[in-house]
């Protein structure tokens, strides 16, 4: 592209972060940066009663934990600043006066109860409701007179009649707009404050954004805001317009699903480039079969043709899964202080405790592990006393004195082992098992489940090499008293 890219993120700071959010900055990261052009983030705070400082927090921290960073914004200025609405109002105000003197715009003195009235007779005749212009006519210097007098009155745009708003959109192609649903809508509130619509246009502009590309959600929001620009004599960017983000079940993603939020995904301990990873993935390809990329490699494949119109599906086991793709590759040093916070929150002492030995646990799963916060179930019976369950121990193929014999043979002959290590173990315990005329898994099962209380661990011998000698001949000697009851 020949023209110098400027494109923005402009979320509203009223809650958490959503993935649909994220996805949305990261699709404008990925273009700004593939073109070498500008990426913005800008607060779109004009919902005052809902906005909260915590909230735009979560915005700056969700996008740079994702590794999204931005040109300009309000932490760290620009040249087309202020980057907060709220701002910004004097810069409305400028522009909804030129629309008036221009006549462009007008004042509307009927009251939210009339409209509603209105609305609700077209709708009972099966009609779409239109504004049916009544303050149109009314001349600017009389309705200033009225608003100075107390009255109370919202801006609207004067829309020409036949007008049409058709667009181009870089992801879905030609978007036709019915003029018949066109009316002379509201701008601005009594007072003047801004509707969304209205301060986007402004704003868009006067920072000279190319690309406006955004969630289809604002798909009906686009044709109105083409009718602004066109009012203000502006030129119009371009635009594009995500798919929706559906869960499992192709419905809306919600809370039902799990995480939805960037920072629920932190919390349970997800790595950040899995997460900017998985998202870029959700309605991108960059056009070959390849799931795990790194940002740079986004950034350089990144192309707005194989952005896909279709509802995108988030499967959150698949998340789970290249996470742990991920996990895997992980330096050791890097994952045990990784799961330290995990296993602290869960009551384990992991400070001081030989460091060597807790690397060891933590290699132990770290083939097994999709999530950090895994780690306090995956690790608990290295760190504390394990329950039995009888039934765990009993098994269809030997009664129960059976199995309690054949772990005291165990027992026997591991208290005599000259060396505690997962090659002496397994050789030890396979020829018992052939002594016995046993398989070895038939073995091999109730001793994994004597030393961690579990069906499903890392390798046996491993693990009992790293639990020691002394804790895995208590654990045997709790599970053969266990079966005898």
């Amino acid at each position: 592209m020949t023209e110098k890219i400027r494109v923005r993120i402009a979320p509203s700071p009223t809650g958490k972060l959503h993935i649909g959010n994220a996805r949305t900055g990261l699709f404008n990261y990925l273009f700004a940066r593939h073109y070498g052009g500008i990426f913005i983030l800008r607060i779109d705070d004009t919902d005052t009663e809902r906005s909260t400082p915590e909230a735009e927090k979560a915005i700056f921290d969700g996008l740079k934990w994702l590794g999204i960073t931005w040109d300009e914004g309000p932490d760290i200025g620009g040249n087309y600043g202020p980057y907060k609405q709220t701002e910004r109002f004097d810069t409305y105000k400028e522009a909804l006066d030129r629309l008036l003197e221009d006549g462009h715009a007008y004042y509307c003195f009927c009251s939210p109860e009339e409209i509603e009235q209105k609305r609700t007779t077209a709708e009972k005749a099966h009609e779409i409701y239109r504004y049916d212009n009544t303050c149109r006519t009314i001349p600017l210097d009389e309705a200033r007179k009225r608003i100075a007098a107390g009255e109370r009155a919202v801006i609207r745009l004067r829309v020409p009649e036949g007008t049409e708003a058709n667009f181009h959109d870089l992801i879905r192609g030609d978007i036709e707009v019915d003029s018949e649903t066109f009316d002379d809508f509201v701008i601005a509130k009594p007072g003047g404050a801004p509707l969304y619509n209205f301060a986007t246009v402004i704003d868009d502009h006067l920072m000279d954004i190319t690309h406006i590309l955004r969630g289809q959600d604002h798909l009906t929001n686009t044709s109105k805001q083409i009718l602004i620009y066109r009012a203000l004599g502006w030129d119009v960017p371009k635009f594009g317009h995500f798919s929706l983000i559906l869960d499992t079940n192709r419905k809306k993603l919600s809370k039902r699903a799990g995480a939805v939020y960037i920072g629920d995904f932190q919390e349970q301990g997800y790595l950040p480039q899995t997460v900017a990873n998985f998202i870029a993935l959700i309605g991108w390809s960059p056009g070959e079969n390849k799931e795990k990329m790194t940002m740079e490699e986004m950034v350089e494949a990144f192309s707005m043709d194989h952005v896909q119109k279709a509802d995108a599906v988030f499967d959150p086991e698949k998340l789970k899964w290249l996470n742990g793709v991920y996990i895997r590759e992980m330096p050791l040093e890097n994952l045990v202080e990784a799961v330290k916070p995990h296993l602290r929150n869960a009551g384990f002492e992991v400070d001081n405790v030989d460091q060597e030995w807790l690397k060891k646990v933590v290699f132990l799963e770290q083939e097994r592990m999709r999530l950090f916060s895994e780690a306090s179930e995956l690790f608990d019976f290295f760190f504390k006393e394990i329950p039995y369950d009888k039934s765990l121990l009993s098994s269809k193929k030997h009664s129960d004195d059976e199995l309690a014999r054949a772990l005291e043979q165990t027992r026997e002959q591991l208290e005599g082992i000259s060396s505690w290590d997962k090659e002496e173990l397994e050789n030890l315990c396979r020829s018992l098992a052939s002594q016995m005329g046993w398989q070895g898994g038939d073995l091999f099962m109730p001793l994994r489940i004597a030393v961690t209380g579990k069906k499903a661990t890392p390798p046996l011998f491993e693990t009992m090499e790293v639990l020691g000698k002394e804790l895995s001949l208590k654990r045997i000697d709790k599970a053969i008293q266990s079966l005898k009851k």
